[in-house]
């Protein structure tokens, strides 16, 4: 199960039938450098054939000299879902938003605070902290749970009248829920032309919802030109993991999933 295609559901579902460093200040930055404010639009390809398409940009100078604000969506066309995310970069670091919309599952929106270092060798590293409001939508969740009953035979002897949103705020033990999390997003240039990502991020929340999130990433690129236009070329690697628990209702469900997709990023 994925968490760009309807999480919750799946967990709701299966459970209920209800189922050394310095700081970087670099005059240039690398494609895959999250301050980079060149203008892109990409397509990635996952093994299911689902498309997530990418489109953005930004620009230099708005607070100094060495300001970068950056601005980008995804929309991904088999689920639906979509993602808005922004970056502010500056002498103190860089804080940005993420509003993230998982069609009939939640709405999630996360704020920062990213810190850019660097290492000898090249690598650079953006650890950050983290705060996330999850708000579940438990009518859409409610929905869904009843069409795959339907599907299924129909509803079972305890729930005669389907499962509602009180059914799902329930089982979940509320209808939104708080995070905090670290994240540590680093890239490596080999050389001009290859470079690797690794980013990892870990989140549990500390009010509403019990709820775990494990996120891995491994990205290795190939940068070309085509007509003077850089391409960078780019299989991803993903392993995502969401647990909830409830312990009243005796929930404990967990999803995981490893996803491989392949794209294609194009700068301006």
């Amino acid at each position: 199960m994925k968490f760009n295609r309807c999480p919750v559901a799946v967990i709701v579902g299966a459970s209920l039938l209800f189922s050394s460093s310095l700081l970087a200040d670099e005059p240039e930055y690398h494609d895959a450098d999250p301050r980079n404010s060149s203008a892109r639009a990409a397509v990635f390809a996952d093994d299911e054939g689902e498309l997530k398409l990418l489109a953005g940009g930004g620009v230099g100078g708005l607070t100094s000299d060495i300001s970068q604000t950056v601005g980008f969506a995804e929309y991904y066309t088999q689920s639906e879902n979509a993602r808005i995310r922004g970056a502010h970069f500056d002498h103190f670091g860089g804080v940005y938003v993420d509003v993230y919309h998982l069609k009939q599952a939640a709405n999630m929106y996360t704020t920062g605070y990213m810190l850019p270092l660097s290492s000898e060798d090249g690598t650079l590293f953006f650890p950050s902290l983290n705060y996330t409001y999850v708000d579940f939508q438990t009518n859409d969740l409610a929905d869904v749970m009843n069409s795959q009953l339907s599907l299924n035979g129909g509803y079972p002897e305890h729930l005669p009248n389907g499962v509602s949103s009180s059914h799902i705020t329930t089982l979940l033990g509320d209808s939104e829920a708080h995070l905090g999390s670290v994240n540590l997003y680093a890239l490596h240039p080999w050389n001009d032309t290859h470079f690797s990502v690794f980013n990892i991020n870990l989140g549990s929340s500390y009010g509403g919802a019990e709820m775990q999130v494990a996120n891995i990433m491994w990205l290795q690129g190939i940068k070309t030109k085509v007509q003077d236009k850089d391409f960078n070329i780019m299989f991803e690697l993903k392993y995502d993991v969401l647990s909830i628990q409830n312990e009243k209702q005796g929930f404990d469900e967990k999803s995981e999933e490893v996803t491989a997709s392949i794209g294609i990023d194009y700068r301006f």
